[in-house]
């Protein structure tokens, strides 16, 4: 970082003179930051983020408890529905605290979580259920948790919609495990199929333009 003597303030980028009053800058011996531009925070309100996150988490439980008096049989048990809200609450309430590339964290925690599920389903005796409940659980929960933040959180279309993109192409690996006969009960890679088809649409409906421009500028760097 440089200093104007006469105008008596440090001046950034590369500058020879004072763009104030054209005296040769000195060396200040301060550092310069990364970029002359502020830092813009991320504007939501934590409170939202909860309430939205709440709303959400009883009207699945809702829904399940609908399902299973209609239907009069037990598709899985509320255990992997409290599991699938725990880690999307977790992936919102971690990443919220981020506050920086929040929807990329997001993909980045379904892959971790996803294979160290088939990690220590292989280490425990193979017996399926990282393919069965956890990755279409996963799947589902990101989903929903990067729709919550996208709701709460004012991203820019550009900064979320590839990830997303990303994250429902994987909500359809589940679509492979049933197709392989991998997993012992059906339902939750079905759901995991469905989410992902429904978000997949729906965002390359609404943003197909800003997806051809994201793709355009990530080809071109």
């Amino acid at each position: 970082m440089k200093k104007c003597t006469e105008c008596k303030v440090d001046v950034l980028d590369n500058w020879n003179a004072c763009p104030l009053c054209d005296t040769p800058l000195i060396e200040s011996g301060k550092r310069s930051p990364s970029t002359s531009f502020p830092e813009v925070g991320l504007r939501f309100q934590r409170r939202k983020v909860k309430q939205s996150l709440t709303l959400v988490s009883l009207l699945v439980i809702l829904i399940y408890f609908i399902s299973q008096s209609i239907w009069r049989f037990r598709f899985f048990g509320l255990e992997f529905v409290l599991f699938g809200l725990m880690v999307t609450w977790m992936m919102v309430l971690v990443l919220i605290r981020k506050r920086r590339n929040i929807v990329k964290g997001i993909v980045y925690i379904l892959f971790l979580f996803s294979l160290l599920s088939v990690y220590f389903d292989y280490i425990l005796g193979w017996l399926g259920w990282s393919l069965t409940f956890v990755i279409p659980i996963l799947c589902i929960s990101a989903l929903m948790a990067m729709f919550v933040v996208i709701q709460v959180v004012r991203l820019q279309a550009g900064d979320y919609i590839l990830y997303l993109q990303l994250a429902a192409l994987v909500g359809f690996i589940p679509f492979l495990f049933i197709q392989m006969d991998w997993v012992v009960i059906d339902l939750p890679s079905w759901l995991s199929v469905l989410f992902s088809f429904i978000m997949f649409w729906s965002v390359l409906l609404r943003h197909g333009k800003a997806i051809k421009n994201e793709l355009s500028k990530r080809m071109h760097v």
